[in-house]
């Protein structure tokens, strides 16, 4: 996960010119870029994970009418350039157990990812994405590789605090071990039919994909 430190001050006094209609449509794919923050990669896993569920904001439950799976569903409560007026923002800051986003027993979003998602708004909350081209995907930790996507795409649906869905508590390695075994971990992310799609409005990049293949492949250490 990035780690971006920015003050409500930079974030509020941010302007950033953008069309609505270019809005709309997602940009092609730039060089990634580590000092910036990208909707698909960054921002999209955060906000899936957390409160597109079922039962909360999805295209299914959609509770409020919102459907926080897409670009478009998420700019309904989004103010471009200015984080403290946007909703969102707003409702994962909030301190009241009965308004916070996600609501208890969900655990709140880290300063980190709410950094992230602040950041992007102040940026002009853009529909963008990144490729690297210089993936690596050899030598893989769990620690530093591979926990890091799974916390950001999984824990809010696979987690003691978001709920074990299909029985499974990815918070913890041996959590993730249990997907490994039987296969339904790499099966999930690759999205061929043969499970359940995950995450389930997206899909991984193909370098993340390899990443995790990789480290099955050697025997998914906890190293």
């Amino acid at each position: 996960m990035k780690k971006i430190s920015i003050s409500i001050f930079i974030i509020t006094s941010i302007f950033v010119g953008v069309s609505c209609n270019k809005d709309k449509t997602q940009a092609p794919p730039e060089p990634c870029d580590p000092s910036k923050v990208y909707f698909e990669q960054d921002v999209l896993p955060i906000i899936q994970s957390n409160c597109a569920k079922s039962g909360c904001h999805d295209a299914g439950s959609h509770v409020e009418g919102l459907n926080l799976t897409t670009y478009n569903g998420i700019m309904e409560i989004v103010k471009k350039g200015n984080a403290n007026d946007s909703k969102l923002h707003k409702v994962i800051t909030d301190n009241d157990p009965s308004d916070i986003m996600p609501p208890p027993p969900s655990a709140p979003l880290t300063a980190d990812q709410i950094n992230i998602i602040d950041y992007w708004i102040a940026e002009g909350a853009l529909n963008n994405r990144c490729e690297n081209s210089n993936c690596n995907s050899t030598n893989m930790s769990f620690a530093t590789d591979i926990k890091p996507t799974i916390d950001a795409n999984c824990l809010g649906c696979h987690s003691s605090a978001g709920g074990t869905s299909g029985g499974y508590d990815f918070s913890t390695y041996n959590g993730v071990k249990s997907a490994v075994t039987n296969n339904k971990l790499y099966e999930s992310i690759v999205q061929t039919g043969s499970a359940v799609s995950m995450p389930p409005a997206s899909k991984l990049s193909q370098c993340k994909i390899d990443q995790v293949k990789s480290w099955i492949d050697a025997g998914a250490p906890n190293n």
